[in-house]
């Protein structure tokens, strides 16, 4: 039987549909890469949906125009990116770990927000300028009244305002040094600047030693792991005030030794 909802469309109208079902299936992937008891949401998994349907909306424009009238190197160009988009939905699907490109994915667009929203601000503000210039210090345009001129200067000033303010904002978030890590190979490339480190449901069978070398340290998640054994240097971890270990194979004997490591005002989860 034909579906005939599907009858007349024309190619892009089948591209249309295939973008946005591989959007859905891009942002399932990818939220489902947070973890493997994440329970996707249908909020969480339709605005993200939606959002990457958006995004590729603009490349499949593309990708028709240049089917229809582009060059050889530009299909080429097209069927690199398409399958870079494959590609991405078997690495999330597959890939153990997907956090540090998940930050390159997140920084581009980051960025390319950022230039756009600049981008508009400067056009929005030149052109006021221009008006309030040329309202108040030319004679073109004389019969517009003075309170738009005054109102464009207000405008200006607050997108100046605005912008300094969103300058200042990025400073002081660039001044903020990232203290909780998940991840061990992350947390050994800035030591000093840990001061939360969550190992759990990491597959551990030792306590990693590197952990130790952390002197910031104040909070320890090392649940969900087989862990077994903790040594007496944890003591050195002055700055710690909770460490949780449930989840655990630890003995009871253990438990006391660990006890009798940590300071009372230590909090311990077994």
């Amino acid at each position: 039987m034909s579906l005939i909802f599907l009858a007349g469309l024309t190619p892009f109208g089948y591209g249309f549909i295939g973008v946005l079902l591989l959007s859905f299936i891009l942002a399932y992937f990818w939220l489902k890469s947070n973890g493997k008891e994440y329970k996707l949401g249908c909020a969480s998994l339709g605005i993200a949906g939606f959002i990457i349907w958006f995004i590729l909306m603009f490349p499949t424009f593309i990708t028709f125009s240049v089917i229809e009238n582009g060059n050889t190197a530009a299909k080429i160009a097209i069927v690199i990116f398409w399958l870079f988009i494959l590609g991405l939905i078997a690495y999330f699907k597959f890939a153990k770990d997907t956090s540090s490109v998940k930050n390159l994915i997140f920084g581009f667009f980051k960025y390319l927000f950022f230039l756009i929203v600049l981008g508009l601000f400067l056009v929005l503000f030149f052109g006021m300028a221009y008006y309030a210039y040329q309202r108040l210090f030319t004679t073109e345009k004389n019969e517009d009244p003075i309170w738009a001129a005054l109102l464009c200067v207000f405008f200006v000033a607050v997108l100046i305002m605005a912008g300094f303010g969103m300058l200042n904002k990025n400073k002081e978030e660039t001044k903020k040094v990232k203290s909780t890590f998940n991840s061990l190979k992350q947390a050994k490339l800035k030591p000093d600047s840990v001061i939360e480190l969550n190992l759990s449901k990491s597959k551990l069978n030792q306590f990693p030693l590197e952990i130790l070398g952390f002197k910031n340290l104040k909070f320890l998640i090392l649940s969900h792991n087989e862990i077994s054994e903790i040594p007496n240097d944890i003591n050195k971890l002055d700055k710690l005030i909770g460490i949780d270990l449930s989840n655990n194979p630890i003995s009871d004997a253990e438990r006391n030794k660990i006890r009798r490591l940590l300071s009372n005002e230590v909090e311990i989860v077994f």
